[in-house]
């Protein structure tokens, strides 16, 4: 008893400074996971946006013969053709754009290389040339994803992403 009585102060000071410093260190490892991940939306004027040195789109959705690229039942194949114009003096800097169901529960890579669609020569991600380009983007989707997005992401912008609507049958 008389140990605790002469060590109250330096207890005392552990029980406040042990969960404070655990806050202080999981805030700052949390703050620096969210400054890498896709949180604050870019605003989107008639279906194209200005980001990571572009205009990019609008998008232009088709559907593909998802049979004919030996795709199981159940899946749809979307194409979706994005024009892409450098700023003047600036070049894009972004990722593969990925599919995603609107707020992002589900999501979906490109598939291009797995599916063999023509053409196999295309661009899918952002390039260092100055002239307007397109992407041209492949993803196998499930039947029921109708409400879908396509986020472009750009290291050099994270957090901040372009979330473009995709208008789908």
């Amino acid at each position: 008893m008389n140990w605790l009585r002469r060590n109250r102060l330096a207890l005392l000071a552990l029980l406040v400074l042990l969960p404070v410093t655990a806050w202080v260190m999981s805030s700052n490892a949390w703050s620096g996971y969210l400054a890498h991940q896709p949180t604050r939306p870019v605003p989107i004027a008639g279906g194209a946006v200005n980001y990571a040195g572009a205009i990019i789109g609008p998008a232009q959705p088709t559907e593909l013969d998802a049979r004919a690229h030996g795709l199981p039942e159940g899946t749809r194949l979307v194409r979706i053709v994005l024009p892409v114009r450098p700023v003047a003096g600036d070049r894009a800097t972004c990722h593969a754009p990925e599919l995603w169901d609107r707020g992002g529960e589900r999501r979906w890579a490109e598939l291009s290389d797995t599916i063999g669609a023509e053409p196999l020569d295309r661009l899918t991600a952002c390039t260092p040339d100055e002239s307007p380009y397109e992407l041209v983007l492949d993803y196998v989707v499930p039947d029921d994803a109708r409400e879908l997005s396509l986020a472009v992401l750009s290291s050099s912008e994270l957090p901040a992403f372009a979330e473009i609507p995709i208008s789908s049958s």
